[in-house]
């Protein structure tokens, strides 16, 4: 969750992802594309909050596709 929170943060524009939660915006269908960030931004959110908690590689790729495959914002 922590991952989402910063990538809506930076995301343009920019959302506060418990407020998304709380709102109902994210049961909306494809709500997330209406928030961009650089791909490059992402994978350095993922590594950032992997390393903070010691994920293995293993984990870490996981954790990418999770974030990825899920409500991440639209990369550009």
């Amino acid at each position: 969750m922590n991952i989402y929170r910063q990538l809506y943060k930076e995301a343009s524009p920019s959302a506060d992802f418990d407020e998304l939660l709380l709102s109902g915006e994210t049961v909306k269908e494809n709500w997330f594309m209406n928030y961009t960030i650089d791909s490059d931004r992402i994978e350095e959110v993922i590594n950032l909050w992997c390393k903070k908690h010691k994920c293995s590689k293993r984990e870490r790729h996981l954790i990418s596709k999770a974030i990825y495959l899920g409500s991440c914002p639209k990369s550009v």
